[in-house]
């Protein structure tokens, strides 16, 4: 079922309807430029606002407002992306490093569990080497006296000469076995043990603990070659991101109509110091004296320096000017300071505002208005800064300070014929237009005057003027 809200699509969803009271200040101020179907000065007369056919602005303002928000939208979710590009780096060498510290872990318990096991087996084989040669020994003496006991019951006697004659073969032979058998048991467990040394580098033991550390190398090696290869594709794609990133923050910046606010400032202002054979930087982007402050947007220049005046512009309405222009002043070097909004509005409803007796707030368009204003104030604030640094006498200085002060009183009856010309220009406009009605009407009369005499009831025309 189609909605029925104030702004909705069409019925062929390739249009929007919007049947709404838009009473937001900033848009219905900019609206009154739009009355002639494109973008001019502020129109004050009420009946020509209420004629005025404000499609052509509603419809640039919505194509310009898409677009910003496309743009907007293309910014956060290119950040997004980098938020995410960055989570995954990061957890990516957390779990490589995690990776081969388990890896590690892993081949020095085994390598640990390894030697120990051969370090049990050796010791309780040297233990059961001990225990049998002490059992063989044992059985061994138990043997000979047995068999010598049993000899000498058989072959006893006063004097057993057989006995005496065999005893040392029995002795040999007992000692020769216990020779032979600990030599054999020697060299088994010998041997055992040499193949459970992991330092013996011709052990099984050796080369399987060999095989394990080359195995962590390699594995460690491939670990680190995917890290880096995920790594490089990561900060490429971290790259595309950042590129897209500026592009939407140029963007934002950027007005979608040609150059912004102050950078049309700074041309006027560049002219301005041009003339008065001075220079004027764009400072906007630069740190001044104060740490990590970049507050006053351009510094005009003259005298070989003895004259400095900073200049701050916005387009938007500030309340604070007084602390930031001393800011902007402290920060760039100097006497004075020239703060410049787009409309009066933007100033407290007033072309001019003084604020202090060095500081000046004016309303200036860059692309409507006359720069002979801008020009006479810069040339003031200049003057101003001028008297700051003069090396004359005292009283010649208060001359100047007395003349400044004047001017300045001066710049505000400017403010004051600025209104009542804005009003002026407004009735004279209303008087034009009536004047152009009431001309179209007698036009009108003659016309018909002209069609009754010749008898006909032709159609009334303007060529009767």
């Amino acid at each position: 079922m189609p909605t029925t809200s104030a702004a909705r699509f069409s019925q062929d969803v390739t249009a929007i309807v919007i049947d709404t009271v838009l009473d937001e200040a900033d848009i219905v101020r900019e609206a009154r430029r739009w009355t002639t179907g494109e973008r001019g000065p502020i129109v004050d007369d009420s009946d020509a606002l209420r004629r005025a056919d404000l499609r052509p602005f509603v419809t640039e303002a919505m194509r310009m407002g898409a677009h910003a928000l496309s743009v907007l939208g293309q910014a956060h979710e290119a950040q997004a992306v980098g938020r995410l590009l960055d989570s995954v780096g990061d957890k990516t060498t957390e779990s490589v490093a995690r990776a081969a510290e388990l890896t590690d872990h892993a081949i020095r318990a085994a390598s640990d569990t390894v030697s120990k096991a051969a370090t049990d087996a050796r010791t309780a084989i040297l233990e059961a080497d001990a225990t049998s040669r002490k059992e063989f020994t044992t059985a061994v003496a138990q043997a000979k006296a047995d068999l010598t006991g049993e000899l000498r019951r058989l072959f006893g006697g006063e004097r057993p000469e057989l006995v005496d004659r065999i005893q040392p073969l029995l002795d040999k032979f007992g000692s020769d076995l216990d020779a032979k058998v600990g030599s054999s048991a020697r060299e088994l467990l010998d041997q055992a043990v040499k193949q459970l040394d992991p330092g013996d580098p011709s052990s099984p033991m050796a080369k399987y603990t060999a095989h394990l550390t080359a195995n962590q190398t390699e594995l460690a090696d491939r670990l680190t070659k995917s890290q880096g290869e995920l790594t490089a594709k990561i900060d490429e794609l971290a790259t595309v991101v950042r590129v897209r990133e500026a592009t939407s923050a140029l963007a934002q910046v950027t007005p979608l109509k040609g150059e912004s606010f102050a950078a049309r400032v700074n041309l006027v202002m560049a002219g301005i110091a041009a003339g008065l054979g001075g220079e004027y930087l764009d400072t906007s982007t630069t740190v001044g004296a104060l740490p990590r402050c970049r507050k006053g947007d351009g510094l005009l220049s003259t005298d070989d320096g003895a004259a400095r005046v900073v200049i701050e512009t916005s387009d938007s309405t500030r309340r604070d000017w007084g602390g930031y222009l001393d800011e902007a002043e402290r920060n760039r070097g100097a006497a004075t300071s020239l703060g410049i909004v787009r409309t009066p509005e933007q100033n407290g409803g007033a072309t001019v505002r003084l604020i202090g007796s060095r500081r000046v707030v004016l309303a200036f368009d860059p692309d409507t208005d006359d720069p002979d204003l801008l020009r006479t104030v810069v040339q003031l604030l200049r003057i101003a800064a001028l008297s700051v640094t003069a090396r004359t006498g005292d009283q010649e200085i208060a001359t100047a300070e007395e003349k400044i002060g004047e001017a300045m009183d001066q710049l505000e009856r400017i403010d004051t014929i600025k209104r009542a010309a804005g009003t002026i220009k407004a009735g004279a406009e209303k008087i034009d237009r009536e004047c152009a009605g009431v001309t179209s009407a007698i036009r009108r009369t003659l016309g018909e005057a002209l069609n009754a005499l010749a008898g006909t009831s032709a159609p009334a025309t303007d060529s009767a003027a």
